[in-house]
């Protein structure tokens, strides 16, 4: 039988789930930069900061994850 949440673990998942977001925002950004960018240095540098992004993203997902199974809701 599953368990409901607290409205303490709503509002952690809910805050997981807009830091997700910001991280795919950035990523956004960051590939928009990335395409008008003719000096390849600079657009090496904005390529770095996307990934740094994109493995925030990868990090929130996983405790995300993990926030909504059984174990947690113990």
């Amino acid at each position: 039988m599953e368990r409901a949440l607290t409205e303490k673990q709503k509002r952690l998942l809910e805050l997981f789930k807009v830091a997700i977001e910001r991280e795919q925002e950035s990523q956004a950004f960051y590939v928009d930069m990335a395409a008008t960018c003719e000096d390849a240095e600079l657009r090496q540098v904005i390529e770095t900061l996307r990934n740094s992004e994109r493995m925030h993203e990868e990090l929130l997902l996983e405790r995300y994850k993990f926030l909504r199974t059984d174990e947690f809701k113990d």
